[in-house]
């Protein structure tokens, strides 16, 4: 499965007279050590899925890029919808200022994969800096609205085949100066599409009805006349009373605002401020970040004040509560369940090339991550998300004015085939004899989890990891004795691009008092020791009680080249110095009773 479920569990190591042991990495990384226990934090990772589900550690999946247009002149907003009625998602993308573009495009394959362009618009209009997909004559297929920046109109184009292959363009307003937004609703509970609207350069939001649910005749309702840079609107029943209300956003003014619906009919209206602290608003969103069932507001700024959300702490949009999610500079946000948990996320798009997702951690909004998606989308300015390629997971759609290209990223794509995970250094104190290393771990066929483990007396010298680990096992001789630092290093490793391994818990134990009379108390092949290593190489095991081993050792085309062993081993570490072999790759199995282990070592001239 690609989706793991997020569970709001907090786990700690417990560390007791001899022993130290990891359940938890939900705390994330950047918590080097020392530290006197194992918390729920560590030190660094390389791809691993941490965050994902409290109390395992896994595979990331991987962030797969799938171009729509690399060649989409001044690509500026983008949505999507399914424009030609087929059932799956298409694109809808503007390319603003010099270039004059509306554009489509089909996704002819339903995988996302196939892209064709077809255009709604050419040179011979303003083009929208702002768009938006939706049925606005109620004929069923999806048209396309557009807010002009330099035509200072709001206008709709008619998909009047069903089909997005024949277009006429409606007029809906004419002198709303620098129009900066729009969006749709059904402002006056009548049934049909009705139109919203900001305008930055006469600080208005205003929507317009619908009249004949046609999109023919229009008339329009002032909402606002002093919104200072009016950047951002949408409809969104904000005080949970059924009927729509309108939230915005203010870039001059640096606010964020809604205005009820009093009526119910979209006539009167009252403001309510929500934050006029948001430095360079241009974004606002309406979404339950907090699953409490009603509607939050979301902002993000070019400003100082980065991304943040507002609770609506009373469901009635009178009290606000603000939480921040990053303090970079996003042109864009979009509010989505894009790990599929069943709560909202967050996806932003920053002029800094960035383009990037924060995981709502635990489901309240109040505990984000932040997931780098593509940090070399050169200046994206539009950012929306759907399921392209129609695997029921939410992807995440963008376009880059300086890149001209229109892309959609799979946030969960196939595993890629190793990750690691370095823990904090743990200071045990003392003069230690190690004892084992153990771990649980579930393992689907064709992946594995190996360990490398170093110790020190100093952390700021830790030293060299030990060879890999393949099973649990005694650490005697692959720790020195009396070093009170250690670290230990999980490799996850996968053949099948679908499926991950996924560490549950480790364990190191040791004798405080470095009396020497710690033994393994479990049975373990351990590595060749060195690897590579010269013509006799020595095999080393341990026996958690008395019984009969046997080691076999085979070359690489699976020839049985060595086989030693005896009948009572006692418990134990036990060494063996094999019989000189040749250079080459060679096997070692060991069985032992109903234990069986392999390990692969080299050896050299």
């Amino acid at each position: 499965m690609k989706l793991f479920l997020f569970a709001i569990l907090v786990f700690f190591s417990t560390a007791i007279a001899d022993s130290a042991t990891q359940t938890g990495w939900s705390g994330g990384p950047g918590s080097p050590g020392p530290s006197a226990m194992w918390g729920d934090d560590f030190s660094l990772d390389t791809g691993t899925s941490w965050y994902v589900t409290s109390g395992t550690v896994g595979i990331a999946p991987g962030v797969i890029e799938h171009a729509v247009d690399s060649s989409f002149d001044g690509a500026w907003f983008v949505d999507s919808a399914d424009m030609d009625g087929d059932g799956d998602v298409d694109v809808l993308g503007t390319a603003s200022f010099v270039y004059n573009r509306i554009t489509w495009w089909e996704n002819a394959d339903g995988l996302g994969a196939v892209w064709i362009e077809h255009t709604i618009g050419g040179i011979s209009f303003d083009p929208p800096i702002f768009i938006h997909a939706a049925d606005v004559d109620s004929d069923g297929d999806m048209d396309v609205l557009g807010a002009s920046q330099y035509g200072n109109n709001i206008s709709w184009w008619e998909n009047t085949d069903g089909m997005g292959e024949s277009w006429i363009r409606h007029n809906i307003e004419s002198g709303f100066p620098s129009a900066s937004c729009v969006s749709s609703g059904d402002i006056d509970g009548d049934g049909s599409t009705d139109v919203v609207g900001s305008a930055a350069g006469s600080d208005d939001i205003a929507w317009w009805d619908n009249t004949n649910g046609t999109g023919t005749a229009w008339i329009k309702y002032m909402v606002e006349w002093n919104f200072d840079g009016a950047r951002s609107v949408q409809s969104a029943d904000i005080d949970g009373d059924g009927d729509e209300d309108i939230l915005g956003a203010a870039y001059d003014g640096n606010a964020v605002a809604w205005w009820e619906n009093v009526d119910g009919a979209g006539v009167s209206w009252t403001s309510h401020s929500i934050d006029g602290s948001c430095d360079g608003a241009v974004c606002v969103r309406a979404a339950d970040m907090d699953g409490d069932g009603d509607l939050d507001a979301v902002c993000s700024s070019i400003g100082t004040s980065g991304t943040s959300w507002w609770e609506n702490s009373d469901g009635s949009g009178t009290s606000w509560i603000q939480h921040f999610v990053d303090a970079s500079s996003q042109i864009s946000v979009l509010c989505a369940d894009l790990d599929g948990d069943g709560d909202i996320d967050l996806g932003g798009a920053s002029q800094l090339s960035d383009v990037a997702w924060w995981q709502n951690a635990n489901g309240l909004g109040t505990d984000f991550i932040e997931h780098p998606i593509d940090d070399s989308f050169e200046y994206p300015v539009g950012i929306s998300a759907d399921d392209f390629d129609g695997d029921g997971m939410i992807d995440v759609l963008a376009a880059a004015y300086m890149s001209d290209a229109v892309a959609w990223w799979d946030l969960f794509g196939p595993y890629p085939g190793t990750a690691s995970l370095e823990s904090s250094i743990l200071y045990i104190g003392g003069d230690p004899d190690w004892g084992a290393l153990l771990w649980s771990a579930q393992t689907p066929p064709s992946t594995s989890i190996s360990f490398q483990v170093r110790a020190s007396d100093d952390y700021t010298q830790m030293g060299v990891w030990s060879d890999t680990l393949s099973a649990p096992c005694s650490l005697h001789g692959l720790l020195a004795d009396n070093a009170s630092y250690v670290q230990y290093r999980a490799i996850l490793e996968t053949a099948n691009p679908d499926t991950t391994p996924s560490l549950l818990d480790v364990t190191v134990t040791w004798d405080p008092l470095g009396t020497g009379g710690s033994e393994p108390s479990i049975t373990c092949l351990l590595p060749v020791i060195p690897n590579p290593s010269g013509p006799s190489p020595s095999a080393n095991f341990s026996l958690a009680e008395t019984g009969a081993a046997t080691l076999y050792v085979y070359d690489l085309s699976g020839r049985l080249v060595r086989e030693f062993g005896l009948t009572e081993y006692p418990a134990g570490n036990h060494n063996i110095q094999l019989q000189p072999l040749g250079p080459g790759i060679y096997f070692l199995r060991m069985q032992a009773g109903e234990f069986t282990a392999n390990q692969r070592f080299v050896v050299v001239e």
